[in-house]
């Protein structure tokens, strides 16, 4: 199944059926290009207020303002502070992943493998292999940690010894919660507020899903009661 990884490990776990996909950002530049061809318009800024009345929702930021009648939260691990706005009081957490990538001339692997003992995985990416993985709690403001770099870095040579410098170096911030499901569903502080956050670590793969019910959220073709389980208020007050 894999010939080019070393035969450090007598037997694993074969899923037929799974996918990665290789090159992330193009994926992000197809969607904008899709969502641009039917008339969406991006807009680069940080968004530090939010204020909700009757009419709408307006967002503001250090140098713009704009008023919407719907607005949908889905900033990942920084959606806490805009949905608190809103009037939702959420749990949100983030869980810390570092990873590593190396440039390759050839892929060196044809599939996803994770040494499980080790907590990380080993991915082909477009030109290079990603070693991805960790979970630490730590929040947005503490610096990237060396160490859980280091252990992947030292993990991933006992697969392939031959390796070169990493030729990136990255850390990220899963929005996560303690019952692990995301929040999906309108504000309990305002009608025109949509939440849509805390995926974990599973926010490509569930995005399709929840843009779907985020739009017949919007457009009424979905009773909310539905969507009880991922509902804000369960975590109460």
């Amino acid at each position: 199944l894999q010939p080019g990884l070393q035969a450090t490990h007598a037997r694993g776990l074969y899923f037929p059926h799974s996918m990665n996909v290789a090159d992330p950002s193009l994926v992000m530049r197809r969607l904008f290009d899709a969502a641009a061809a039917r008339g969406a318009l991006l807009v680069r800024a940080e968004v530090t207020s939010l204020r909700a009345d009757a009419g709408g929702v307006e967002l503001g930021g250090s140098d713009f303002r704009v008023k919407a009648k719907t607005v949908v939260i889905a900033a990942g691990a920084r959606s806490r502070a805009l949905a608190a706005q809103a009037g939702d009081s959420i749990p949100l957490e983030t869980e810390r992943g570092y990873h590593l990538e190396f440039l390759t001339d050839a892929p060196l692997l044809n599939r996803p493998v994770c040494p499980v003992d080790l907590g990380f995985y080993m991915t082909p990416m477009a030109g290079r292999l990603r070693v991805a993985g960790t979970v630490e709690l730590g929040g947005h403001a503490a610096p990237a940690n060396a160490r859980r770099l280091a252990l992947l870095d030292r993990g991933v040579r006992q697969f392939f010894p031959d390796l070169g410098r990493a030729s990136s170096e990255w850390l990220g911030f899963r929005p996560s919660l303690p019952d692990s499901r995301p929040v999906i569903g309108w504000s309990r502080g305002s009608s025109r507020v949509i939440h849509a956050f805390g995926h974990g670590h599973l926010g490509l793969t569930l995005a399709p899903i929840t843009a779907r019910l985020v739009a017949e959220l919007i457009g009424r073709r979905i009773d909310a009661s539905r969507l009880a389980p991922f509902a804000a208020d369960r975590f109460g007050a």
